[in-house]
């Protein structure tokens, strides 16, 4: 048997038949309507022989797991006890199940998009370090209007806080997010579109980070700079990389499908690219409410010991929640069929 020829034949069934259940998982039976079901139950059936298959002529853990994991959902569907998940226990396996298990499996995507960003703020960091002058070239002009140390000196020394009432927390909050998600889909739409922009716009807002980051270094308030982005910057600064990596997932299927044709690459690549999506947004709202809140309060209110603590548990967690922990499935453990 020819596992390769065997691999390019049935892909695209289980393509679609992944494609199906997230329909499945997010509708009624009746919206999704009787013939896709059949169809559905059709390619489940075909997915156990084609996996049944595979065991006997390969050891391919990729090629394996991927089979197991999609016959496991389709079993759970299509043989689930006492009726189909309401849409609190669809949304919860959404995020507790769906979301994370995508980005275990297109971890490649976010390391591409991370290494761009990270070498940016290197490059940022010791440019400016090298030579200070060198943050003009990096850094909005309106940016050095004060030194980073006045800068602190005027926050902390101030009678009230620069975010003191529920109201300017949400109407902050919400001028934030939208400026990160427009940040996160042009990282986004530069990725799937041409690749290099994509890596452009993630090395380029690296070095704008690293050379912020070096000028307060420089002025000796280091501390009040990571106790200030590091809140917000936990979640917000991931969700750009997961954006990016998102759109370069989107770009591997539209600029090099490989053996599939563009438009079953496309197919393959929308469920996990809108789960990605959706996981970015949700975090960018988050990560706008702690900016425009607590990030905002000065160490009279919040001390900065505090405010790293904060961030690096929620890095953490936002770590061990998408790469680390494997969640069960809705109404049953995963199952290898």
């Amino acid at each position: 048997m020819d596992i390769d020829h065997f691999v390019k034949e049935r892909k695209p069934n289980w393509a679609r038949l992944s494609e199906l259940l997230n329909e499945f998982e997010l509708t009624t039976e009746g919206d999704m309507g009787h013939e896709r079901v059949k169809e559905m139950v059709a390619l489940y059936r075909q997915a156990c022989t084609d996996l049944n298959q595979a065991r006997s002529y390969t050891a391919n853990p990729e090629l394996l797991d991927s089979l197991n994991q999609i016959t496991g959902r389709a079993y759970r569907l299509v043989y689930s006890e006492g009726g189909r998940a309401t849409l609190r226990e669809s949304f919860w396996h959404f995020v507790s199940v769906s979301i994370p298990e995508t980005f275990r499996k297109e971890v490649i995507y976010v390391i591409a998009a991370l290494l761009p960003f990270l070498a940016g703020a290197m490059f940022g960091f010791v440019a400016v370090k090298i030579d200070p002058r060198n943050a003009e070239a990096f850094i909005a002009e309106e940016f050095f209007t004060e030194s980073p140390a006045q800068r602190v000196k005027e926050i902390e020394t101030a009678d009230s806080e620069r975010i003191d009432t529920t109201g300017k927390a949400l109407s902050f909050g919400a001028q934030l997010y939208t400026h990160n998600i427009q940040v996160t889909f042009l990282a986004f739409a530069a990725g799937a579109l041409t690749f290099v922009g994509g890596i452009y716009v993630l090395f380029y807002n690296g070095i704008q980070l690293g050379a912020v980051a070096c000028m307060y270094h420089n002025d000796h308030v280091a501390t009040f700079f990571y106790a200030w982005v590091g809140p917000h910057g936990a979640l917000e600064l991931p969700s750009i990389i997961f954006g990016a990596a998102a759109g370069l997932r989107c770009g591997k299927a539209v600029l090099l499908p490989g053996r599939l044709t563009r438009q079953a690459a496309i197919r393959e690549a929308f469920g996990p690219v809108w789960r990605m999506i959706c996981a970015t947004m949700m975090m960018l709202v988050l990560a706008g409410l702690i900016e425009g809140s607590f990030s905002q309060f000065s160490s009279k209110i919040v001390s900065y010991n505090v405010k790293i603590s904060v961030a690096i548990c929620l890095f953490i967690s936002l770590i061990t929640y998408l790469f680390i922990v494997k969640k069960e499935h809705l109404g049953g453990t995963s199952t290898e069929l």
